[in-house]
């Protein structure tokens, strides 16, 4: 939400100051951008802890409860591995970019690895809900532990 209200007063900065002051900023683009970033992969667990994210479950509906579970099951350790596999390379590339000092291309360069080191983060943490989940059985959270 946060990342979202930033993107937004960025753009809503840079019109008012393009089309009232004939004075165009050049950090609100790159800004939002690191910001829509940051705003998915630092949301990417919350979604996968409570099973917000969007998923295709017609088979599993389809089956008896007992094969739509063991699906699930396996939907979720696959998941898992791939958000693991993803955090893995994601993480190589932040260490990279980190190393070897990479800035962005823009006219106020920062760090690369200051935006790709949330990546990992987002993805490793999402694998781990996962793999909690189909440890658990297949069910997201309980009930009660989203109103706490």
């Amino acid at each position: 939400m946060v990342a979202l209200s930033v993107i937004a007063i960025s753009f809503c900065y840079e019109v008012a100051a393009r089309y009232f002051f004939d004075s165009p900023t050049i950090w609100a683009n790159p800004f939002a951008s690191y910001a829509l970033c940051a705003g998915i992969f630092l949301a990417m667990p919350e979604l996968t802890r409570t099973s917000s994210h969007i998923s295709l479950n017609f088979l599993e509906d389809a089956l008896n409860p007992v094969d739509g579970r063991r699906l699930r099951r396996f939907l979720q350790a696959l998941s898992a591995a791939v958000c693991g596999l993803a955090a893995w390379i994601a993480g190589e590339s932040a260490w990279n970019d980190y190393t070897i000092g990479i800035v962005t291309n823009t006219y106020y360069p920062i760090p690369k690895w200051w935006l790709s080191a949330i990546i990992p983060y987002g993805l490793a943490s999402s694998a781990i809900y996962f793999l909690r989940q189909a440890a658990a059985g297949g069910d997201a959270i309980a009930k009660s532990e989203l109103l706490s």
